[in-house]
C-alpha cells in the first residue's frame, strides 16, 4: 500500500514564502542582502558603539556651572545699577536745586532803608561795649552792639533826624551822652513797609505825639513775620490799651535788634 504524500508546509518569511518540510527539517534561509538588513536593525537599535564605554555627567559638574553663571551675572548686574542710579539722581536733582536756588533769591530780596540812630558810644572791643551797655540797661533803656571792630551801641532810632533829637534828649537827665546820625537798615522787601510804619510809631509815642486811629489801623492790617518787629508791635498794641511808658522802651529795644 502506497505511503500518503507528505504535505509540504509553507511559511511567510519577510513576505516570502518559503518551503518546509518534515523530512527535512530545514529551515528557512535568508538571503545575504535580508542578513545585512537585520544586522543593520540591531545596529541602530544598539545603544552605543562597540568598544566605546557611555559615562553619565555627573550633576555636581551642572549645579557648581549654574553657580558660576548666576554669580557672572549678578555681579554684572549690580554694577549695571550703579553706574545708571547716579546719573538719574542728579539728572532729578537738577530741577530741584535749581527751584531752591530761584526761591532762596526770593525770599532774601532785600531794601535798604535809611533811619537815624541814637548812638551811645563807639568801643573797641566788645567786652567794653557790653559794660556800657548793662549801665544803660540798669537805667531801664533800651539798647544794641552793632559790629565787631569798632563796636556801636545803639539806643533807639527815629524816621528823621529831628524827631532822632528829640529821643536823644531823654538821655540827657540821666547822663547818658548821645550823638544823632543816619545809618542804613537792610530788610526782607516784604517787611519794608511795616519796618517804618513800626519805626515811625514808636518814635511819636515817646515824642508824646498821639496815633490817629487810621494809623493803628494800618499798624493792624499788616502780616508781620519778623519776629523782633512783631514783638516791638505788641508791645504797642499793649501800650495803647495801658498807657505804660515801659511798653514803649521795649518796643524801640525790640526795633532796634531788627538793625543786626
Amino acid at each position: 500500500m502506497d505511503k500518503p504524500a507528505k504535505k509540504a508546509i509553507v511559511i511567510k518569511v519577510n513576505g516570502k514564502e518559503q518551503p518546509y518540510t518534515t523530512v527535512t527539517n530545514t529551515l528557512p534561509q535568508w538571503s545575504s542582502e535580508e542578513h545585512d538588513k537585520q544586522n543593520e536593525t540591531q545596529d541602530e537599535l544598539t545603544p552605543f558603539e562597540t568598544g566605546k564605554r557611555y559615562t553619565k555627567r555627573s550633576p555636581w559638574r551642572s549645579f557648581m556651572l549654574a553657580v558660576v553663571l548666576a554669580v557672572v551675572l549678578g555681579t554684572s548686574f549690580g554694577f549695571l545699577v550703579l553706574t545708571i542710579i547716579p546719573t538719574t539722581e542728579n539728572k532729578l536733582a537738577s530741577p530741584a536745586t535749581l527751584e531752591q536756588e530761584q526761591k532762596e533769591e526770593t525770599s532774601i530780596a532785600q531794601r535798604t532803608e535809611t533811619v537815624f540812630v541814637i548812638q551811645g558810644g563807639v568801643f573797641q572791643d566788645e567786652k567794653a561795649a557790653n559794660v556800657y551797655v548793662q549801665k544803660i540797661k540798669a537805667q531801664q533803656r533800651p539798647s544794641v552792639m552793632i559790629g565787631k571792630q569798632p563796636v556801636y551801641v545803639f539806643l533807639g532810632m527815629a524816621l528823621t533826624k529831628e524827631e532822632a533829637k528829640q529821643i536823644a534828649s531823654l538821655y540827657e537827665s540821666l547822663g547818658i551822652d548821645t550823638y544823632v546820625k543816619a545809618w542804613n537798615v537792610s530788610i526782607d522787601e516784604k517787611e519794608s513797609e511795616p519796618f517804618v510804619m513800626v519805626v515811625s510809631a514808636i518814635s511819636r509815642l515817646l515824642n508824646r505825639q498821639q496815633l490817629q486811629n487810621e494809623q493803628w489801623k494800618q499798624l493792624q492790617s499788616y502780616s508781620i513775620h519778623n519776629e523782633q518787629m512783631k514783638k516791638a508791635y505788641e508791645a504797642l498794641r499793649t501800650f495803647q490799651q495801658t498807657k505804660d511808658d515801659a511798653k514803649l522802651w521795649e518796643a524801640q529795644q525790640h526795633i532796634l535788634h531788627v538793625l543786626h
